[in-house]
């Protein structure tokens, strides 16, 4: 749990827009994207191979601080859902249990071991999981890809992604880091070339009976060649989830700042930020957090907000929106914020793909040997 006192800093140092590890308003942390779609453009050192018995995976990790997240994809041909019989399905699954510590979606910090015991904190972990499945599930499965084009045989074969997420380390921002993978495994995705198969024809011609010669008989040929697999459709457009954190002065703060400025209501609002990309500490000091939904062309997929961290600040109950609320006429701002990091943050991952000037920059800020990020935390 933050203190008082390191929460009155943390607020401050980002109200100055300068963080506690260096970084601005709307700057990400250099994560290291692993997978075989980057292993060209944003790694310099080889990578590893996809997962063994996946079709695709990838891993998102931050150097110097304890963020690590593995996503699978495993893909396989199923009969389609009597509801959408020309639609393929999507399965997620987060797991948490390997997290043995960092931020969560709900705020707190975990691995503490006050006295809770461990039966305890792995149902926590469970309730974590599971509220991270379903926000995702909302915010970018229906978007992830085009379930049209998964489609194999209309009516009758569909391709089925099972896309699994293990959260090993996370240090603020699970949500983000996980959108992250999800589609970086989804682009890695390789989905053989199926072809359905009628052979009722040749089934008359080699001279069955009647009863034979009546029944028709359907097969899929899979073909083997990987040069021919293909990624699924639409997968490029898959969105990321931005969370926006709302840090708000005390109300001792901001009564200072009123008295000195002798206007009372534009210096109140200035005296709330948000911030991307949130270090744990910072979540916990957060008055509230907005995740936001945006797909590479700026379009807005979806919204949710979630409560604060819940650190104690003072006297700051009714004054300070009761901890879990923020300002109506702010949410423009966070919007048009979680779009602006969104575009620079796309532009990094599909660096490769863009002009030369642009690839120099993504191997500056994506590969990181920790040297240069988080210098005033060490």
């Amino acid at each position: 749990m933050v203190s008082s006192s390191e929460a009155h800093y943390i607020i401050e140092s980002c109200l100055t827009d300068f963080r506690i590890d260096g970084r601005t308003q709307l700057e990400h942390r250099p994560y290291t994207i692993t997978n075989y779609r980057s292993t060209k453009s944003k790694t310099s050192a080889p990578t590893a191979p996809s997962l063994i018995l996946s079709n695709g995976s990838s891993r998102v990790h931050l150097p110097g601080s304890t963020t690590d997240v593995l996503c699978s994809v495993k893909a396989d041909l199923v009969h389609p859902s009597p509801s959408k019989p020309n639609e393929g399905v999507l399965e997620l699954n987060v797991d948490l249990s390997l997290c043995g510590g960092g931020g969560t979606v709900g705020g707190s910090i975990a691995g503490g071991s006050s006295g809770g015991g461990a039966q305890k904190q792995r149902r926590q972990q469970r309730d974590e999981g599971s509220q991270i499945t379903s926000l995702l599930q909302r915010l970018v499965l229906p978007h992830a890809v085009d379930y049209e084009k998964l489609v194999v045989w209309p009516g009758r074969y569909v391709w089925r992604l099972a896309i699994d997420i293990v959260v090993l380390r996370c240090d603020g921002c699970v949500l983000d880091a996980s959108s992250i993978a999800m589609r970086e495994a989804l682009c890695n995705t390789k989905l053989p070339k199926v072809q359905a198969v009628m052979e009722g024809s040749e089934d008359n011609n080699n001279g069955g009976g009647g009863a034979g010669g009546s029944s028709s008989k359907n097969d899929l040929m899979v073909d083997g060649d990987i040069k021919k697999a293909m990624a699924p459709h639409g997968a490029e457009d898959c969105p990321l989830v931005m969370t926006v954190s709302v840090l708000s002065a005390p109300p001792s703060a901001i009564a200072d700042a009123v008295t000195s400025k002798s206007s009372g209501g534009s210096s109140k609002r200035h005296r709330s930020i948000s911030v991307i990309d949130a270090r744990t500490e910072e979540e916990a000091c957060a008055s509230s957090r907005v995740c936001v939904s945006v797909d590479p062309n700026g379009m807005v997929c979806g919204v949710h907000t979630l409560g604060g961290g819940g650190a104690a600040l003072e006297e700051g109950g009714e004054e300070n929106g009761g901890g879990s609320s923020m300002p109506l006429a702010m949410l423009g701002d966070v919007v048009s914020s979680a779009a602006m990091a969104s575009k620079s943050l796309y532009e990094l991952l599909d660096g490769d793909e863009k002009e030369g000037e642009m690839k120099g920059r993504v191997k500056k800020n994506i590969v990181d040997d920790g040297s240069g990020y988080g210098y005033l935390l060490k």
